[in-house]
């Protein structure tokens, strides 16, 4: 397809146009929001991943367990540089009918890892045909980021305000 990616300070853009229709105020996207997803997007190779999903467009989730500690369990999303690499990852799910790999864009990855409840982390494979290579992004680190990121923001705005 000739339809260029759009580059990661289009996609942000975008975020930040469309962020009331997310029931977030366009500032906040744009001062709070928007420069740490800059910062993580900035770390990773590609400007869109393709993520699986259900069907019904619910995110395939691959539960870690770890041998010796069952508490250690982790839930991650894995972004696939490639469709092919999403198809032929080698894990249970890969000849479920019912799994399409959907290409997002990082910025829109990114925003969602804001929101996310279920999840811990995103693992980014950024080389094709490589399993082993990845970058992992935890939700929890992206979230407090963002929060404080917030906090900054409001504190200097109420700050300014007090001098009038």
């Amino acid at each position: 397809s000739n339809k260029a990616i759009m580059n990661l300070d289009q996609q942000l853009q975008n975020l930040i146009k469309e962020a009331p229709n997310y029931g977030v105020p366009s500032q906040i996207m744009e001062y709070g929001v928007v420069p740490v997803l800059k910062t993580y997007a900035q770390q990773l190779d590609y400007q869109q991943y393709y993520l699986r999903q259900t069907l019904d467009h619910n995110l395939v989730i691959t539960i870690l367990s770890h041998k010796e500690n069952i508490a250690q369990e982790k839930k991650v999303i894995y972004a696939f540089p490639s469709l092919d690499d999403a198809a032929q990852f080698p894990d249970s799910k890969i000849n479920d009918a019912n799994i399409i790999a959907q290409k997002v864009s990082i910025g829109e990855i990114l925003f969602q890892m804001f929101t996310m409840k279920e999840v811990d982390s995103i693992v980014f494979l950024d080389q094709p045909k490589n399993y082993q290579q990845s970058k992992e992004i935890y939700c929890n680190k992206l979230q407090s980021a963002i929060q404080e990121n917030l906090k900054l923001l409001i504190n200097g705005n109420s700050q300014t305000n007090n001098i009038a």
